[in-house]
């Protein structure tokens, strides 16, 4: 007998997926369906009746809800359905990349991942479903995504531009106080920020995804003091511009309020407007703010931004 190979995880470094707040539209029905029969069942088994989906993945269940996939493939009834499809991402963060499902049913339960393309490149876990609206015209479906994908580290050596090549940096703004504040790996994507304020802004910590697709945390940047307010972006959500004002506190010049301005939303102001000058760090166009650089000590003394395309 073949001896058996070592786990995968042993050998090849691994990035992890974790999307949540995903909702499946599947309607079958009506002006907007977005599936069809093309193979009618077997009249005396009432197998084979075969339909090709191209069913809506969102950011959330409500009609206006932006499109952050498709699910592009097949069903086919052999006792239960048996689904086969290729979920394509079309937010700009991963756009053109692709995971590729298998399963049964579709409003509960789970699918597998078995490979993707791009940046989820030999994919594989699983997609959770969980039923969450029926409607008139059909249903929608609550996915989560929790899979791991191998680093492609023979591309990352050959590229002509690496992609930490990519990030400038813009700022800092505040004042010359405390000590230096930086990260080491160059990120490429934000996950979490945590803004710690009460009538200033005390501390930031950010959580991100460097070049090599691993998750960092850095900070808390300043004090212990405050209330923590935390964002955590969704799939299709990144960082535009961070704003607000820096001033005399004490006998300190600090950061005095922050907006986290997003694609999607405004976060904050955090801390107390008013009381300095005010500042603005916007990303250019087609670009995201990825992470952050500065000064703290007892306070947040300086922000500054890490810009990269997206």
């Amino acid at each position: 007998m073949a001896g058996c190979s070592p786990p995968r995880a042993a050998l090849v470094e691994s990035n992890e997926l974790n999307f949540r707040g995903l909702y499946l539209f599947h309607t079958p029905l009506g002006p907007n369906k977005n599936q069809a029969t093309i193979i009618n069942s077997d009249a005396t088994t009432g197998l084979g009746e075969t339909v090709v989906n191209n069913w809506t993945i969102c950011d959330g269940p409500s009609p206006g809800a932006t499109v952050v996939a498709r699910a592009l493939g097949l069903h086919i009834k052999a006792g239960s359905w048996q689904n086969t499809f290729s979920m394509t991402f079309e937010v700009e963060r991963f756009k053109d990349s692709t995971l590729q499902v298998m399963g049964i049913s579709v409003e509960d339960g789970e699918w597998s991942i078995v490979g993707g393309t791009g940046q989820f490149a030999m994919a594989s876990g699983v997609i959770h479903k969980k039923f969450h609206e029926q409607r008139s015209d059909g249903n929608i479906i609550e996915l989560t995504v929790h899979a791991f994908c191998p680093v492609q580290k023979s591309s990352q050596t050959q590229s002509p531009q690496p992609q930490q090549n990519l990030l400038t940096k813009s700022g800092p703004f505040g004042g010359n106080g405390g000590s230096e504040k930086d990260i080491v790996e160059a990120p490429r994507r934000l996950e979490s920020i945590t803004v710690s304020s009460g009538s200033i802004v005390d501390s930031i910590t950010f959580s991100y995804v460097d070049q090599a697709g691993q998750k960092r945390t850095a900070g808390p940047w300043g004090g212990a003091g405050g209330n923590k307010n935390t964002i955590v972006l969704g799939p299709n959500e990144f960082v535009k511009e961070v704003s607000g004002e820096y001033g005399r506190y004490q006998t300190h010049l600090i950061i005095t309020s922050m907006k986290i301005i997003t694609n999607v939303k405004t976060y904050g102001p955090f801390g107390g407007e008013g009381k300095g000058r005010d500042f603005s760090i916007p990303a250019e166009k087609n670009s995201s703010i990825v992470g952050f650089f500065g000064r703290s000590g007892t306070y947040l003394d300086s922000i500054g931004v890490y810009v990269h395309p997206l």
